[in-house]
Order: structure tokens, then C-alpha cells, then sequence
């Protein structure tokens, strides 16, 4: 386990401090309109910048509130310069371009605030500075986004994520499958693909149609596990993006079952590697909660005892003395 320096972490609380804030963040202009004068707000979201009026200029309302927002926008000044201080003093991990932008226009629709969690690699290079230690596999690019709508609670006028995701490119497109009601995968023009999964219910439906926002979601098996526990952690994009992910633990454990399921073998690789990342750490630093949660995975089945146990063996994590122990298996 190699460390990040003390003076990073501290760097990254305070940069996760700057939500509490709700004031929303953006340029104030005035412009006059047959001789009277207007206040006007342009915010960005992704690829897309938008411009909307506050009201009359003269109205202590609006200028209390185009106040607030010149304040707002200072302080997300402050967050870049921290965002950019991370990822290159500090070598934390970051999103791609086209990947921080998802994320940005999904978090600014409030989605991960209701429920959406972000899963997969995307999800895996926030853990760095919430364990405290550098991961080597969270450095690797992805082209994919996995959203997961397990715990999904829609608001009263929810938008198609279609039009969230064409906030940050234009290029979002459904690819459909000759069974699809609902598109349940979105691509852009440059290779970016979201895919929308959750739960395997009762059934065992391959699909389930998330009428709300427009989208079907892929069914998995294991794939409430995530989402039952998650933390909001920054991604390294712009001024930072708040996004719900799963808990580190949660995430590890959950790569020990997917890995048994995986058709290819790179992917099973990346699963692995990155539960032993993580597995590694928490034996040094809270393996008692990490035989908790392990635990409680394995008694919710055969199939999951079997997975997780399957792939402990794999990444060679059997045996005491610094490596994670098996139980006797019945």
C-alpha cells in the first residue's frame, strides 16, 4: 500500500467540504431590453452552456441572488485549482474528458442525489483519496459508464436520461436491440457508452423498463450489493463532481462475484485486480469489517459463497498471515 501525502487528503476533504454549498455557480452579465436592464446567468453543463434571466436589474432579489452566485463562482475558481492540483502534483486519478461530463450533467439533474449509483471504473477511481492510498488499476482509462438505478427514487418531472446525456455530448444516441421497449444503452460518436443496469427481481426479467427516465435497465444477479451502501465521493473533472458510488468495501466484494460471471477474460482480470487492490488495504487497516461484509455476502446463497470464494482463491487470498482466510466450506 503506498500512501497518498497527508497535505492531499486534507487538500481532497476540503475540496468534498465546497458541496455543502447549494448556491448555484455561473457568470452574471446584464443586458438591457428596450431601455431596461436584466440580469442574466449562463451556467454549463458538459458540452452545453445555457442562458437564462434572473429578472430586473434594479430588484434586491436578484441582485442578492446574482450575488450569491458571483460568490458560488469564486469558490468553484478555488475547487478547480484544487481539482488540478490533485491530478497533477498528486497523481489522483481522474475521468476523461468525455467521461467527467456525463458525470457532471447526471449529477447537475440531481440523479445520483435520488438514488442513481455509479458503478464500474469510473466509480473505482474516486476510492484513492476516501481509503487514503494509491490504486494502481484506477489509473487505467474506460470508455464506459455504469449507471445503477437499484435504489432510483424519480422526482415529480424527471427528464429521459437521453436528454440528461446529450448535455455533455450531442452525439448520445439509444443503440437498440431488436427486444428493446426502452433503450437500456446510450453511445456517442466517440466510442462513450453508458449503460443502465439494476437488480435481478423476481422473474429474473433480463429487462426492466425505468419508465421515468426514458430507459430500460440491464438485470444482473448481485448487483443490489452496491448499491445497499454507498458515500458520495468527488470525481477529479472541472470544479469537481459530486456522485453517489458504492462504499469501497462494497465495491470489492462486489468484483468477487462479478469476476465468476465474466464471458471474457481481461474483464475478469480488471475485476480481480481491482478487489485485490482493495482487499489488500482494508487487511491492514479494518479487516475485521472486511470479514463482516464478506460474510454477509456469502449467506445470502450458494451462488454467492461459491463466487466469492472462487475468486478469493484466484487472487491468492486464502490463507492467514496477512491474507484474507477462507471458511471450511461446508
Amino acid at each position: 500500500m503506498r500512501p497518498i501525502p497527508l497535505n492531499f487528503l486534507t487538500m481532497y476533504a476540503d475540496l468534498a467540504q465546497g458541496f455543502e454549498y447549494a448556491d448555484e455557480a455561473g457568470s452574471i452579465t446584464t443586458r438591457k431590453i428596450k431601455g431596461k436592464a436584466y440580469v442574466y446567468l449562463t451556467t454549463k453543463e458538459g458540452a452545453t452552456r445555457r442562458q437564462r434571466s434572473l429578472g430586473p436589474a434594479g430588484d434586491p432579489k436578484v441582485q442578492e441572488r446574482a450575488r450569491r452566485i458571483t460568490a458560488a463562482a469564486e469558490r468553484a475558481r478555488n475547487m478547480r485549482t484544487v481539482v488540478s492540483t490533485l491530478k497533477q502534483k498528486a497523481r489522483i486519478p481522474a475521468p476523461t474528458l468525455p467521461v467527467g461530463r456525463v458525470l457532471e450533467a447526471v449529477s447537475r439533474a440531481g440523479l445520483f442525489k435520488r438514488g442513481i449509483t455509479l458503478v464500474g471504473t469510473a466509480a473505482y477511481q474516486t476510492y484513492p483519496c476516501v481509503i487514503g492510498a494509491y490504486l494502481p488499476t484506477a489509473a487505467f482509462t474506460t470508455n464506459d459508464i455504469d449507471l445503477s438505478v437499484v435504489e432510483f427514487e424519480p422526482g415529480d418531472s424527471e427528464e429521459d436520461i437521453e436528454i440528461v446525456l446529450r448535455r455533455a455530448n450531442q452525439t448520445f444516441k439509444p443503440r437498440w436491440h431488436a427486444d428493446d421497449k426502452l433503450p437500456k444503452v446510450f453511445m456517442a460518436d466517440d466510442g462513450l457508452r453508458v449503460d443502465m443496469l439494476t437488480r435481478l427481481g423476481r422473474g429474473h426479467k433480463p429487462v426492466v423498463e425505468v419508465n421515468a427516465l426514458g430507459c430500460a435497465a440491464t438485470a444482473l444477479s448481485f448487483q443490489e450489493f452496491p448499491s445497499e451502501e454507498t458515500i458520495e465521493t468527488v470525481a477529479l473533472y472541472g470544479s469537481g463532481v459530486l456522485v453517489s458510488v458504492p462504499t469501497p468495501m462494497r465495491f470489492a466484494v462486489h468484483k468477487l462475484l462479478v469476476a465468476q460471471r465474466r464471458g471474457t477474460a481481461d474483464k475478469r482480470q480488471k475485476d480481480l485486480r481491482q478487489a485485490q487492490e482493495l482487499i489488500d488495504i482494508f487487511l491492514k487497516t479494518d479487516e475485521v469489517a472486511l470479514q463482516g461484509t464478506l460474510d454477509e455476502a456469502r449467506g445470502r446463497g450458494k451462488a454467492w459463497k461459491t463466487a466469492i470464494n472462487a475468486s478469493l482463491r484466484e487472487i491468492g487470498r486464502e490463507a492467514r498471515q496477512g491474507l484474507l482466510p477462507l471458511p471450511v466450506e461446508a
